[in-house]
């Protein structure tokens, strides 16, 4: 052990554990991202349990350093796979070798970026499709340390290749091994909570990756792409992303308007005029706009949405009065819903969304039951009289609010498993998605009544 009387020993064991921490950021990034598609309680154990695996097989890589650096010798050709004839039509060189490296590199790269893909896909499906056609497992613990320890198997060899390009003492390798997968651990719960709390951050981290899969697809090739440029970018874009995610905090409320003070002939005229004309866009889909998440929500937005929620059976009830059956059996737009099957459908889905709160608040991280909401629009119950789903509202809105009301700030932030999207949503966007979906139904009613002339 007299090598660590050495002042270079402490000087190479600073250099590689830097080194090692900054070459594992994107294995950190792949972690936050896989662990987040688990229940909450078992992020942290899967981050750990795959990390500290991964830590033994890269010790094992090192103990048989000799193997790894074989790894670099050529296994085969171009021409040893490929006739003449293919060569020349795709303009390859013959001559160019692959190692089992390169190999190694090449797939990791070609699944990081199909996986990459994929996330973004799921990420921009939303959460609040209740009929997908494709369903989607939700992932295990046991998968989810498989696909930490394999990633950071690809990963590994960056960082054993540099290691053996600093230092040639085994023990030093080591020792700059455990040093970084402990800084992993550490770090990697707080940006799983920092990219679970910000989506956007969560598919500009997947862009990375995908820049991340591509560089190393195109090593595989030797084609040499100087870190240092992607790391650049990820830094720049991650600069950019922080700052826009300051601005939006600081407009969380409108900004102050100067008002000239009321005259009377300024009374006269508001009297005069009454309540002002409701505005709905022109896509008869989506009278008030598709619905758009926030990251956050203060306790004022949480309350007006709840009384949102409360108010809307009685507005249903309101704006349905005085509707024949003939109207009622009409659709809102060209091949939709009849009015009649709309307000069945607040009872099915609001009933749903009910029993999700419940499960949310008594369970860990539940998955929760989708269910096929143009089905349930068709069954013999959507050809009712509206007072029964009407009465249903009233009752059922009556319980859910006085949950919703009751909520702590921590039962706020309880998440539900939805099994179509493997997303993770909060009980407050919940409260915002359904806030929005009553008025969105509401102003279907009220469109097509101001369209007809009822």
């Amino acid at each position: 052990m007299e090598i660590f009387l050495k002042a270079d020993t402490w000087l190479a064991l600073l250099t590689l554990c830097f080194l090692e921490i900054v070459l594992g950021i994107d294995n950190i990034i792949f972690i936050s991202i896989v662990s987040n598609k688990l229940p909450e309680e078992l992020r942290q154990r899967a981050r750990n349990t795959g990390l500290f695996l991964a830590m033994f097989v890269r010790i094992g890589f090192l103990l048989g350093i000799t193997w790894i650096i074989g790894f670099k010798q050529p296994l085969f050709s171009v021409a040893d796979i490929l006739p003449d004839f293919l060569i020349k039509f795709l303009g390859f060189h013959g001559d160019h070798t692959f190692s089992g490296r390169d190999l190694i590199l090449g797939f990791g790269g070609l699944f990081l970026i199909a996986k990459s893909t994929m996330e973004i896909n799921h990420e921009m499906e939303g959460e609040a499709d209740e009929h997908g056609t494709k369903k989607s497992k939700v992932p295990t613990l046991s998968g989810t340390i498989l696909q930490i320890i394999l990633l950071d198997i690809i990963f590994s060899f960056d960082s054993i290749l540099t290691a053996i390009g600093i230092v040639d003492k085994v023990i030093i390798m080591i020792m700059a091994v455990i040093v970084s997968i402990g800084v992993m651990m550490f770090f990697s719960g707080a940006i799983s909570k920092f990219i679970q709390q910000h989506p956007s951050m969560e598919v500009l981290a997947l862009g990375f990756l995908i820049l991340i899969g591509f560089m190393l697809f195109l090593e595989a090739l030797e084609y040499a792409v100087p870190k240092g440029y992607i790391y650049f970018a990820v830094a720049f874009s991650l600069l950019i992303e922080l700052t826009n995610i300051r601005v939006v905090k600081k407009r969380k409320s409108d900004p102050v308007k100067l008002h000239k003070p009321f005259n009377e002939a300024d009374i006269s005229d508001a009297l005069g005029k009454g309540e002002p004309e409701e505005q709905f866009a022109t896509d008869p889909s989506y009278p008030i706009g598709k619905f758009t998440p926030k990251e956050s929500y203060t306790s004022e937005e949480l309350g007006d949405l709840i009384s949102k929620i409360e108010k809307l059976p009685l507005k249903i009830e309101d704006a349905s009065r005085g509707l024949t059956d003939e109207q009622l059996d009409s659709p809102y737009r060209e091949g939709g819903w009849t009015l009649r099957q709309v307000i069945h459908h607040l009872a099915d889905s609001h009933m749903n969304a009910y029993i999700r709160v419940k499960w949310t608040i008594t369970e860990n991280t539940p998955t929760i039951k989708a269910y096929d909401q143009k089905g349930w629009a068709e069954t013999p119950d959507a050809k009712l009289p509206i007072s029964v789903s009407l009465n249903l509202l009233k009752s059922l809105h009556a319980k859910w609010v006085d949950i919703l009301k009751a909520l702590t700030p921590e039962q706020l932030t309880k998440e539900f498993i939805h099994p179509e999207t493997q997303k993770h949503v909060r009980i407050d966007r919940m409260i915002d998605n359904y806030a929005w979906h009553g008025e969105h139904h509401l102003a279907h009613i009220k469109v097509l009544k101001k369209r007809k002339g009822w």
